[in-house]
């Protein structure tokens, strides 16, 4: 019989540190079987598969802890357990950055703030030093960007928003690809991760998040490392968001196979 606790637990400690370890305990004093659902099935069974590593996972979660909005604890929580397994401060605070096209200024304002709250209680520094990519040419650096992920899809944009206004194709390529895209830091792979991760969770935004699921498997995620993505959503975000992005992942996966032949 397999000890799905014993296995979190180390998994716990693996990724939380010592913080884990007080997560359990206070659980414990309110309810233990809840401690025992969150140690076995959390980090027993689903942090512990293997496909993807540490830092992809935590990556995944602080992006979608970020995206919802409603988990201020648990953010708090996974940044330092992002640190802890080898994000940098500005790795995390690129994550961050990015959700503002995802889930709006506010979810990041507040993320943002939680990040310089663990920081400082960890001591830790975060560089000041501006990576923005420039003013100049942001329209034709985003369109570059975009094609990596989806080579159609500047065509496909203005197609469908330029009879109502031209000004939102513009916005969608210049902010959300020529300015945080382009930021740099974080590979466009680690990019796909977090938008993936953070649409999943907010369950809000089918169209996109399927077009993300495309844009990961152009940078180089495969099918598989998606699904992991989805089974980590099923801690964070519940089942339905979890098994509707897995049946996500499959159908664009399909469909991509479909294209190349």
């Amino acid at each position: 019989m397999i000890d799905y606790a014993a296995i979190g637990r180390k998994k716990l400690r693996e990724i939380d540190g010592e913080t884990g370890v007080r997560v359990e305990e206070t659980l414990n004093n309110i309810c233990p079987d809840l401690a025992r659902y969150l140690i076995e099935y959390s980090f027993g069974e689903i942090y512990a598969r293997e496909t993807l590593d540490n830092k992809t996972k935590e990556q995944a979660v602080v992006a979608a802890l970020t995206a919802m909005g409603t988990a201020a604890p648990q953010l708090k929580v996974h940044i330092q357990a992002a640190l802890h397994v080898g994000c940098s401060p500005e790795e995390i605070r690129e994550i961050i950055i990015q959700m503002c096209g995802y889930s709006g200024f506010p979810a990041t304002l507040n993320a943002m703030g939680m990040l310089m709250e663990v920081l400082k209680e960890t001591s830790r520094t975060l560089s000041r030093e501006s990576v923005h990519a420039g003013s100049e040419n942001r329209y034709g650096r985003g369109k570059e960007l975009l094609a990596q992920i989806a080579p159609d899809q500047e065509r496909v944009l203005r197609e469908t928003f330029d009879p109502i206004n031209p000004d939102i194709t513009r916005y969608v390529i210049e902010f959300g690809y020529g300015d945080i895209y382009a930021r740099g830091i974080l590979p466009i792979r680690s990019r796909q991760v977090a938008t993936i991760a953070a649409l999943a969770a907010k369950g809000t935004a089918p169209s996109q998040l399927r077009f993300h699921i495309g844009g990961g498997l152009r940078a180089g995620l495969s099918e598989a490392e998606i699904v992991e993505i989805m089974l980590l959503i099923s801690v964070y975000a519940g089942f339905p968001a979890a098994l509707n992005g897995i049946l996500a992942t499959r159908e664009v996966a399909e469909a991509l196979k479909d294209e190349k032949r």
